[in-house]
């Protein structure tokens, strides 16, 4: 009998099938307790961009630990591994002059959002701006903020209404969204939450043209832009942002995973002047919110050891070369009657929609024994998001090991 209450879990099945003990990683695999090696077909959950194993950011942490572990950031106080990693990534921004907040992760970075983008128009004399638009099949995290965001049925279902000032726009349909901008009226809404491609919801993308048509409907109109990427920061989009590779210029960017890809917990809010410069304004006073790990300094020595890595061996630029060949591996799988949908094309992330969304739990259980970790996305898809590491020997291999358990 276990005593983790895993996520996500129907805890009676795992009481009943037991658990699958991950036990180390080195690069693009995993194994387990009983030495079975697999491909990480999701990096970890999205995040293990430089891969497993990577001493150099387990000596940095070590060696940070033993120096300061943490210590608070309120108020006037700072470390210098945090002062590092902030303007390390505001120098990889989307937007020049950004300005870092650090959370203790994705979820805690959406939440931040929320409360920001309203303070924020609060601070510009127009409160009444409180609306949120957010896409259908998005996902912005399970925190309380998080969950109000969902366009996720499901992630919602069972906690009543904790947010009446979200509302739901298509995903696909910029002309959707200016419909809703001004139904509402843009005087209104607060902001655009927007994943550049969806994650959990499926691993849908939009289109480029989708993105820029919804931007210039934010612009228009003068909603902030929020582009969360929790998921796709960091190189897995083919450049360091995906806001940048589609010149989206968002006004906050929520991020996490890759950011320390996954060694220690930590996550960021990006923002850029017009939004910060209110608060940072002479008489502007304290904005009271933050997190007790909010720039940890563990964590932040985690974070600069994880992008001096990325940068040296040009991982972004990685995912770009390789998004064809991961599109080539799973193509032919589209051809096999299990499979509806197969979605790739954008940087090392993908999802292969299976025809009958109640065979996932098989279709899981039967890469595991051609050795392949994979899980199921909402609507009945296999979540296909490797680290960056990742071979193109390795993506033949995912290819096949897929054929053989969905054929």
């Amino acid at each position: 009998m276990t005593d983790l209450w895993h996520g996500f879990a129907d805890m009676a099945a795992v009481e009943s099938d037991g658990e699958l003990l991950v036990a180390r990683g080195e690069g693009a695999y995993v194994w387990d307790s009983a030495g079975n090696r697999y491909l990480d077909a999701t990096a970890g959950l999205w995040f293990a961009n430089v891969g497993h194993g990577r001493t150099a950011i387990a000596e940095a942490v070590r060696d940070q630990l033993s120096t300061l572990a943490a210590y608070s950031t309120f108020n006037d106080v700072a470390n210098p591994a945090a002062t590092a990693l902030a303007s390390r990534v505001a120098g990889l921004a989307p937007v020049p002059g950004s300005k870092v907040f650090f959370t203790s992760g994705g979820s805690d970075s959406v939440d931040t959002a929320v409360k920001l983008v309203r303070r924020y128009w609060q601070m510009r004399g127009q409160p009444q701006r409180r609306v949120i638009l957010v896409r259908d099949k998005a996902y912005h995290g399970m925190h309380l903020a998080g969950t109000a965001l969902a366009g996720i049925d499901d992630n919602r279902a069972g906690y009543g209404d904790l947010d009446r000032d979200v509302q739901r726009v298509a995903w696909d349909d910029a002309e959707d969204l200016a419909r809703s901008i001004d139904r509402i009226g843009a005087e209104n809404v607060a902001a655009f939450f927007c994943e550049p491609v969806i994650g959990a919801g499926g691993v849908y993308f939009a289109g480029a043209d989708y993105l820029r048509d919804a931007r210039r409907v934010c612009s228009g109109r003068d909603v902030l832009w929020v582009s969360d990427e929790v998921i796709t920061g960091f190189g897995r989009l083919g450049d360091w942002f995906a806001s940048s590779r589609f010149e989206l210029r968002p006004d906050l960017v929520l991020c996490a995973k890759g950011l320390t890809s996954g060694y220690v917990p930590m996550g960021a809010v990006i923002a850029a002047p017009r939004v910060w410069e209110p608060f940072w304004h002479s008489g502007a006073g304290a904005w009271r919110h933050g997190y007790t790990y909010g720039g940890h300094a563990g964590a932040a020595a985690a974070g600069l050891a994880n992008l001096e890595i990325m940068a040296a061996e040009d991982l972004p630029g990685r995912a770009r070369s390789l998004e064809g060949a991961l599109a080539a591996a799973l193509r032919p799988l589209a051809d096999l009657p299990a499979v509806h949908e197969v979605r790739a094309g954008t940087g090392l992330m993908a999802a292969v929609q299976l025809a009958d969304a109640a065979a996932v739990p098989t279709a899981v259980a039967r890469l595991r024994e051609e050795g392949v970790l994979t899980r199921g996305l909402v609507g009945g898809a296999l979540q296909i998001s490797p680290p960056l590491v990742v071979t193109e020997d390795d993506l033949a291999l995912l290819g096949d090991a897929l054929a053989r358990a969905l054929g």
